[in-house]
């Protein structure tokens, strides 16, 4: 598959874009669109804070369990899950 390669600010250059695909987050009564990075090595997919609470999460403190890796391992994270639909796919 290709993906388009695109930035996320109009003052980036080509050098800063990244594989980016449009998606459709669900989650009980919650519905969002957003970009997701492509990373067909991933095991871990990775959702900034503003969007889980777009989709109704709660941040848990108890729940902060799971150990990131590479430059985001100093950071906490919790289990969420939502359903992710490929956008005009």
């Amino acid at each position: 598959m290709r993906f388009k390669y695109s930035t996320t600010n109009s003052t980036q250059n080509e050098f800063d874009s990244l594989p980016r695909i449009p998606l459709i987050l669900s989650r009980e009564n919650y519905r969002i669109q957003a970009n997701g990075l492509v990373d067909s090595g991933a095991t871990v997919n990775v959702m900034p804070y503003e969007l889980g609470l777009q989709l109704g999460g709660i941040w848990d403190e108890r729940k902060a369990i799971i150990q990131l890796a590479g430059n985001l391992s100093n950071q906490p994270a919790m289990p969420f899950f939502a359903t992710s639909e490929i956008s005009n796919f």
